[in-house]
């Protein structure tokens, strides 16, 4: 554990999972632009996190599962609450949280398998999208308008998942050849 507190992106990590239930108690008592600030905080720490992780090569094996966790705690957590409280479709959150889920589960067997699931392109523009649909929630834009970007980040998310099963595919290939 004192490794991973000697290491500023995994600090980073800690608090941004710590603002995950501050932002649900912020969310849940209409304390909306507190909410805001935490859901900022976190989004900050995460660009953070990962410039000085990569800069410096702090890389650690708990910021590799912890890192992108946090990221997707804090994401659900808005996309559920914003689902409670009827500002999105109810269905997205489930959705979305299916696809992590799924990834979540075969990445942890694919770690097991020393194959590459690193974050790509299309999982980092999946939660771009997500973070500016999120912040056009908070900033009170129409759900005509909102709705479709939902739509389109699970359309997004569907689309990384296929990739990321397509990338299995192709690094268990080289090994079939082999065996």
């Amino acid at each position: 554990m004192s490794i991973i507190l000697k290491n500023i992106p995994n600090i980073l990590t800690l608090l941004r999972i710590a603002c995950v239930p501050v932002f649900i108690i912020l969310m849940l008592n209409n304390k909306i632009y507190p909410a805001i600030g935490i859901f900022l905080l976190a989004e900050i720490t995460d660009v953070l996190d990962g410039i000085i992780a990569r800069r410096f090569n702090l890389i650690t094996p708990f910021g590799k599962i912890a890192d992108p966790v946090a990221d997707k705690l804090m994401q659900l957590s808005a996309l559920f609450i914003f689902s409670i409280k009827d500002m999105i479709p109810k269905i997205i959150p489930w959705l979305v949280f299916s696809k992590e889920l799924f990834l979540l589960l075969s990445g942890l067997y694919l770690m097991k398998k020393k194959i590459d699931m690193s974050s790509k392109w299309f999982g980092k523009l999946t939660s771009v999208i997500l973070f500016i649909a999120i912040m056009m929630v908070f900033l009170g834009i129409p759900r005509n308008i909102t709705d479709p970007i939902f739509w389109l980040c699970v359309a997004m998310a569907l689309f990384a998942a296929i990739m990321y099963i397509r990338n299995y595919f192709k690094q268990i290939k080289p090994e079939a050849k082999n065996a």
